[in-house]
């Protein structure tokens, strides 16, 4: 009985730890920063403990850090850079949309926007400016991936439990993976600001992350 109680502790860990990790970088992608913002990530215990094991998250830390003897210049051009990655007006050296890397013509709201559009509505979901932004967005493809990670959240059920990570093996592969390491070696070419150099790195290192945890879940699963 402790052996089983534990596991379904340690389950419920990795589960939190995935989508602490997801929430994390979709923090860094979905909004300009903000001091007070990245200080407070800065000084979560769980972040603090992934910079001891995470390059990725220790290079954030130090972009983070210069905050605390910043004036406002170095906020100010953390914000521009922002912008100038993400937004635009001018070409984006970054784009977030999966569809720029992948698509046959590089466009937007084409077929592989498309695409994505169905994986939500396949559970009854949708974006909530869908018709106007494109839904294959970075930030709404990992937030439906932890969608699809909580969906296992205390499902016993071995069936049930399968489908779900397949689902998660099924949109990680078709489309984070497929767009993801091309985003984190543009972005990482295109700036020279540690805070994002860090959340590129992180990205990928998560996407990894998550690859091995899904097929090593799946197996498990067939042993029981």
């Amino acid at each position: 009985m402790y052996t089983n109680e534990n596991t379904i502790v340690n389950e419920s860990q990795l589960i939190q730890s995935r989508l602490y990790l997801n929430q994390l970088i979709r923090f860094f992608f979905d909004l300009p920063p903000h001091r007070k913002a990245l200080l407070d990530v800065s000084n979560q215990m769980q972040f603090q403990s992934l910079c001891k094991i995470s390059d990725a998250c220790g290079l954030i830390q130090k972009g983070i850090q210069l905050l605390h003897t910043d004036n406002g210049e170095y906020m100010k051009q953390l914000q521009a850079e922002y912008n100038r990655l993400f937004v635009g007006p001018n070409m984006l050296p970054a784009p977030l949309w999966e569809s720029v890397y992948l698509g046959q013509e590089h466009l937007l709201f084409k077929e592989i926007t498309l695409a994505v559009r169905e994986c939500y509505h396949q559970y009854g979901l949708s974006f909530i400016r869908e018709g106007n932004e494109p839904e294959d967005h970075i930030v709404i493809e990992l937030e439906f991936l932890s969608f699809l990670i909580q969906k296992t959240v205390g499902v016993n059920d071995k069936d049930t439990k399968s489908k779900w990570l397949d689902e998660q093996d099924s949109f990680l592969t078709n489309h984070l993976l497929k767009c993801g390491p091309h985003l984190c070696e543009i972005m990482s070419k295109s700036t020279s600001f540690e805070l994002y150099k860090g959340t590129a790195l992180l990205l990928g290192e998560y996407l990894s992350l998550e690859s091995e945890l899904i097929q090593f879940l799946k197996e498990a699963l067939k042993d029981e």
